[in-house]
């Protein structure tokens, strides 16, 4: 999840020649933590935060306007923390933790200030925030705790796909780690663009995914399977045009009076005979005997 998304836009703001007063007045009219200093053209210079209204308080002699009070608070443009709209919520909480700092000015990419995240604003998304996995930008295993109360109400036929990389080691080893996280993305998109939008995709870990598809009954499950498996084996890197990517998938009807991991324990059984006849190739779960 980017920093855009989860940023409070048109922050309040004030200029190095405005009065203290000003500042004072801001505080007493919006419920806010911080204000940010901006120069002629909307670029961040400073922020000032309700933690450093005391030491502004007990400054003597007190200072008149915002440029004095930055010089009292030792504050210049050099010490400012920004991070872009464009960086992750996780880039944002490192920042956060390394300046101890809870709100961080947004600059577009002319640098002009575009908003305000606060650790707050990170709080309020905290239950959407865990559950989404930095990489790829889908959910992640944790995501499956929140799911058990909707997957035991289920009334309409389920399907569960198993989806891991094929040889995704040598890919890793041939190729590096940051074409790796490329592959991943991609997948993790082409599979998100071939299912219903209603549908869950998780991220299980590592190159493997899960498909929950819901109202997909078996049959239909093992042909979402296919179409999931060649939309994977079509995918091209410009970069890499010699990069083939294919996945071994397995597939089980869910029954929602079973727990998930009993659930995905038979998909992963699927999977693994999908792997062991040559890979690249879809395998479903009827029943003990036939594993």
């Amino acid at each position: 999840m980017k920093v855009k998304e989860l940023m409070t836009s048109c922050p309040v703001t004030l200029n190095l020649h405005s009065k203290i007063q000003d500042l004072l007045k801001i505080y007493l009219k919006h419920s806010i933590g911080s204000v940010v200093v901006v120069d002629e053209d909307k670029k961040p210079i400073q922020i000032i935060t309700l933690r450093d209204l005391p030491k502004i308080f007990y400054s003597q002699p007190s200072p008149e306007n915002i440029s004095e009070t930055l010089k009292k608070l030792n504050k210049d443009k050099n010490s400012l923390i920004t991070i872009s709209s464009e960086n992750s919520f996780n880039e944002a909480l490192y920042l956060m933790k390394q300046f101890n700092i809870s709100h961080l000015p947004v600059v577009d990419t002319n640098k002009k200030l575009s908003g305000i995240l606060s650790l707050k604003d990170i709080i309020k998304n905290f239950p959407e925030v865990i559950w989404i996995d930095p990489l790829t930008g889908i959910h992640n295993r944790a995501y499956l705790d929140f799911l058990k109360t909707k997957l035991k109400r289920l009334k309409t036929p389920t399907t569960l796909l198993m989806i891991d990389l094929d040889n995704f080691k040598d890919i890793n080893d041939s190729y590096g780690h940051l074409i790796g996280d490329n592959v991943l993305k991609k997948v993790a998109q082409t599979l998100r663009n071939n299912i219903k939008i209603t549908d869950e995709l998780i991220r299980y870990g590592g190159e493997e995914f899960i498909v929950i598809a819901y109202r997909c009954d078996f049959v239909e499950g093992k042909a979402l399977g296919e179409r999931l498996r060649k939309a994977i084996e079509k995918l091209k890197f410009e970069k890499n045009p010699d990069l083939k990517i294919t996945v071994s998938i397995g597939v089980s009807q869910y029954e929602p009076n079973e727990k998930i991991s009993k659930n995905i324990e038979k998909s992963d059984k699927a999977l693994y005979k999908a792997k062991m006849l040559g890979k690249n190739r879809v395998e479903a779960y009827h029943s003990p005997a036939s594993f």
